[in-house]
């Protein structure tokens, strides 16, 4: 039953009610008013017509109520399913989302890891000056930046970056600036 039936099974229940009461005018009504030759009025009341009423009345309450009642049930019902249905979504987009976003995760430590480790190594290294040189790690590649002083530093640079564990690829972008006690120009 659809939640707009509710309205109207209310409407029923009102006119179920109101319409043994409001049948005044009616022939076979269980009130009957009459006035005598000096104007007084005089009210006959069919007890057993008004108890018929009543008990009529009440059982079409009692059917409208089970109606009610089943018709609640029911969007009780839909909406539970409802519930459970967009539970179910949310948990399959959840699980989605995890299984995209977990490798990635995983590749970003890994990276980081690696940037971390080829700076310790690069820093640990006395040929190299390590403090003007960059690196950055995507998926296992290193890239190195910066400017060293010698041609065999950069040499070394790469190398150090290569033999450092997890490292699958080393792009060598360092400037040699030919000096190597000093600071690189600029820096």
């Amino acid at each position: 039953m659809k939640t707009r039936a509710l309205p109207t099974l209310a409407a029923v229940w009102l006119g179920v009610v109101i319409i043994p009461l409001a049948g005044c005018n009616r022939e076979n009504n269980p009130v009957h008013a009459e006035k005598d030759a000096q104007g007084n009025t005089t009210v006959h009341v069919n007890g057993q017509q008004v108890d018929q009423n009543v008990q009529k009345a009440n059982a079409e309450f009692k059917s409208t109520g089970e109606q009610i009642k089943q018709g609640a049930q029911q969007a009780g019902e839909q909406i539970k399913e409802g519930a459970d249905q967009a539970g179910a979504a949310i948990q399959q987009g959840a699980e989605k989302v995890q299984a995209k976003v977990e490798p990635v995760a995983k590749q970003m430590i890994n990276d980081a890891s690696i940037t971390a480790k080829v700076k310790t190594r690069l820093a640990a290294d006395p040929a190299i000056n390590a403090l003007y040189v960059n690196v950055d790690t995507s998926h296992s590649k290193v890239t190195l930046t910066g400017k060293v002083g010698l041609a065999a530093q950069k040499a070394q640079a790469e190398k150090v970056a290569r033999e450092t564990e997890g490292v699958t690829d080393v792009v060598n972008l360092l400037q040699v600036t030919g000096d190597s006690t000093a600071p690189p120009a600029g820096q």
